[in-house]
């Protein structure tokens, strides 16, 4: 599983090529960054900070899903 601090840094575009789901965590949000013509410059840490939205919940959502504990949004994205 990925670290916290790791995934803050990756940048936006990254993020979703290696980890597609995210799409889905970012939709619950309403968190625009998949749309963004900066997501490639721009780390995860840095559009939570600029999104005025629940950073932690986010960032706790991502890592639940990374680690398996919500086998029916990773189920539906690879199989």
């Amino acid at each position: 599983m990925i670290e916290k601090d790791l995934l803050l840094k990756m940048n936006i575009q990254e993020l979703l090529k290696e980890y597609p789901f995210v799409i889905k965590v970012f939709e619950k949000f309403e968190l625009k960054c998949n749309s963004c013509m900066f997501s490639k410059n721009v780390s995860l840490e840095e559009a939570l900070q600029s999104s005025g939205l629940p950073s932690k919940e986010i960032i706790e959502e991502i890592i639940r899903y990374l680690g398996g504990e919500d086998e029916g949004l990773c189920t539906c994205i690879h199989g």
